[in-house]
Order: C-alpha cells, then sequence, then structure tokens
C-alpha cells in the first residue's frame, strides 16, 4: 500500500539587493491589504489567494498572513556553480515599475536534510513569511510513501485531557502514558494570560509582546515527541496504529465550563495528524477508529454498568473490573479496531461486522479469514488481566486499509 504525505520544508531567503528587498516587502505588505479587503496591486494569481484567504479565514485587522504561492507560479532550482548560493527560488511578485507581473530570482539556504526533497517531489502550493526581520518560504512537498501489509500487534491510542495521549498493546495491554508536559504548559499560559488581563494595560501589552507564540511552538514541539514515541512502541512490535477518533467532540459535549475548557483546548487533531504523518513515514498503517462509548464500556465484559467515582478510574459494577480509565478506552479502541462489538463480552463474541473504515483481520495458519477475536482466539480471566491472542492467528494482515465487509442482517 502507498500513503501520501506532505512535508514543510522551510527555506531561508539571503542575500537580496536592495530592490529585491523592495519588491518581497512591497508584494507581503499589499497581500496583507488585499486579504483584509482594499484593492491593490499583486501578483494575479497571488491575488486570487487573497481573496480565498480573506473568505476562509476572515482574518483580524491587526494580524499579519503568510503570502500564498499558487504552486504553478514558484520554482526552487539547485546549480551547485554559483558563489552566492547553490540553491534559488523563483518568487512571483508585482512589479511598478513595468505594471504588471513579475519574477525575481532570490538566493535561498536549503536544510541539509531536506534536500532530496525538493529535488523529487511534488512542491504544492507553498507561503512567503516574515519572521523576526528574515524572510522565508515554506515549501509544501507531497510524496508516495509505502506502508506495510502485515503487522504482528496492534498498537491502540485513547486521547485524553489529563494524557494527551495513552497508548497499549491489544496483545497483553502493555500500557505508556504520554504527553503530560501538554497540559502543564497549557495550564501555565492560561494563568498567565488571567494575570496579564488583571495587570496594567502598558504592562500586559509588554509581556504578550514578549511572549509572541511561544505557547504554541512548546506545544508543537511536545506533541512531535509524543508522536516519536508512539511511532517507536509500534515499531518495537511491528504493530499497526489505531486512535480514537475525536471529531465532533467540541459540538457533542458540554461538561461545563471548567471540564470544557481542559478537553476543547487539547490540540486532538494535530497530534492525530502530525502521528499519522510519522507513522507514513516509518511505513505503518495509522487509522483512526471511532470512539464512541469507548470510555464508559467496561473492556473485559462489554458491559456499560460501570463508574467514575474517582475520574481516573474505571468500575464496572458487572465483573468487578478497576481498572485506568484512559487504559480502558485504549483497550476498547484496539478492540473495535480489529472488528469486535465492544458492547458483547469477549467469550460470547462471534463474528462481528467490523467498522467498515477501520476493519483488521487476523490472517490463520491456512490462509482463512477468522473474526479477530473469536471465543477460540482469545482467553479471558476474571481477574486483571489481558486478553491473549494465541501466536498462532499472528501476523496481524491489513488487505486494505479500507475494507467493507458484506452487509448482515444479524450478528450470531
Amino acid at each position: 500500500m502507498h500513503r501520501d504525505v506532505t512535508t514543510t520544508v522551510r527555506v531561508k531567503l539571503h542575500s537580496l539587493t536592495e530592490r529585491k528587498v523592495r519588491l518581497v516587502e512591497r508584494e507581503y505588505s499589499a497581500f496583507q491589504d488585499a486579504v483584509h479587503g482594499d484593492d491593490v496591486n499583486l501578483y494575479s494569481a497571488t491575488k486570487q489567494q487573497a481573496g480565498k484567504v480573506r473568505s476562509n479565514k476572515n482574518p483580524r485587522e491587526d494580524t499579519e498572513q503568510p503570502v500564498v504561492l499558487r504552486n504553478d507560479c514558484i520554482t526552487i532550482e539547485h546549480d551547485a556553480d554559483t558563489v552566492l548560493s547553490s540553491w534559488w527560488f523563483k518568487l512571483p511578485v508585482y512589479n511598478p515599475e513595468k505594471e504588471r507581473g513579475d519574477s525575481i530570482w532570490v538566493p535561498v539556504r536549503v536544510p541539509e536534510k531536506d534536500t532530496h526533497l525538493l529535488e523529487d517531489e511534488y512542491i504544492c502550493d507553498s507561503e512567503l513569511v516574515r519572521r523576526d526581520g528574515e524572510w522565508y518560504v515554506h515549501l509544501v512537498c507531497k510524496r508516495s510513501v509505502a506502508v506495510a501489509d502485515e503487522y504482528d500487534d496492534v498498537l491502540a491510542v485513547d486521547m485524553g485531557a489529563t494524557w494527551i495521549a495513552v497508548s497499549t498493546f491489544l496483545s497483553d495491554r502493555d500500557t505508556q502514558f504520554h504527553g503530560a508536559e501538554i497540559r502543564r504548559v497549557r495550564e501555565h499560559y492560561k494563568q498567565l494570560r488571567k494575570s496579564i488581563g488583571k495587570a496594567k494595560v502598558r504592562s500586559g501589552a509588554q509581556v504578550i509582546e514578549r511572549l509572541g507564540d511561544k505557547e504554541s511552538r512548546t506545544v508543537e514541539h511536545e506533541l512531535h515527541q509524543v508522536a516519536n514515541e508512539l511511532v517507536a512502541r509500534a515499531r518495537e512490535r511491528n504493530a499497526v496504529i489505531v486512535f480514537g477518533d475525536l471529531t465532533g467532540l467540541r459540538f457533542d459535549t458540554d461538561e461545563g465550563r471548567y471540564v470544557n475548557d481542559k478537553t476543547h483546548k487539547m490540540p486532538y487533531a494535530k497530534l492525530a495528524t502530525i502521528l499519522t504523518y510519522k507513522a507514513h513515514l516509518d511505513g505503518r498503517e495509522c487509522i483512526p477508529v471511532k470512539e464512541y462509548d469507548t470510555s464508559r464500556t467496561c473492556w473485559r465484559c462489554g458491559s456499560q454498568n460501570t463508574s467514575r467515582e474517582v475520574q481516573g478510574r474505571l468500575e464496572c459494577h458487572d465483573c468487578g473490573l478497576d481498572d485506568n480509565a484512559d487504559k480502558n478506552g485504549a483497550s476498547n479502541i484496539g478492540q473495535r479496531a480489529v472488528g469486535k462489538d465492544i458492547q458483547s463480552p469477549l467469550s460470547t463474541a462471534g463474528a462481528v461486522v467490523a467498522q467498515p473504515e477501520t476493519q483488521v483481520v487476523l490472517e490463520g495458519t491456512s490462509d482463512e479469514m477468522e473474526p479477530a477475536n473469536s471465543p477460540e482466539a482469545v482467553g479471558l480471566t476474571l481477574s486483571e488481566g489481558s486478553p491473549r491472542v494465541h501466536s498462532c492467528l499472528l501476523p496481524i494482515s491489513l488487505r486494505s486499509a479500507v475494507r467493507i465487509p458484506p452487509p448482515r442482517s444479524e450478528v450470531s
């Protein structure tokens, strides 16, 4: 199987002549005016992009937007024989002297680790950005990578407020908790914003200017660290990664201001994007799984007769399970990914209909296809334990990332 992945390469403009500096600054300033509704002279394709930014984002007057560069108007070339720079970028600008669109070639520095991306890969629409008085172009490179078809285990990931991610292997429920630092950073800046609001106007403005976007950059760094940890765990056991899909969480959940503040501001979508990207680069599949009812269903017996008197613990009043709530949710996500109806006890699970977009199947020793959680494949214990997947049924084979089973009128 192959998956498309995009990588952003940041290249820095350098050694610009005074004329080129004026043209770049003019194009950037005119783009800001255009996204706020002014009629200005811009390179025609860039002017079209400004209209799209205005209609899609409706940016505030006090914000700066990166100049969107259409991919058919830009070029980056490598020339090892030039003294000034070995990489050159063709930047579209409006030339007021000629009173029409024009292009200028500017020298750029490309990170050594990213040079291979610019030679053979397809460059999508990119952005011109100004940061601390320097000019950068963010080149978005799209490429196709191969991902494995067969795996030996499933690494299920549950995202939450206390821990941004809790991961557990389906075979033995070996669990790790990730990303506590993200919540600490969020809480720190939340309290800082409160103190700024109580400060004098001048003092508050100085603090805001000094902080800049430090919070978002720190959180994004931590998200990359978490994603790296998850991919490394999956690599150790050749596991496919599945994670709970939280789409619609902000619209479907209203638990009061305090709880909403904790959950709605956690960067779940960004983590899902980064994790999927890094997993595909590592050559393994990463699949979203519907998360409904996974937090309140007992992973062991399938009952929803549960309670969480302590937020971090889940108690089942039918089978007596007392488990970490996030670990329980991750186990249910893993079971749902391999086709089990999590509201039916494992001991009675038969050939159940899987979620079509997330079906994973086990390949038997004689090439027959079996339901992942059949009674013969999974052992149960009423004590705190783990579902045991017999090694004879491994590896897990992803025949296709999207596999729709034949329709059934009932579950037997």
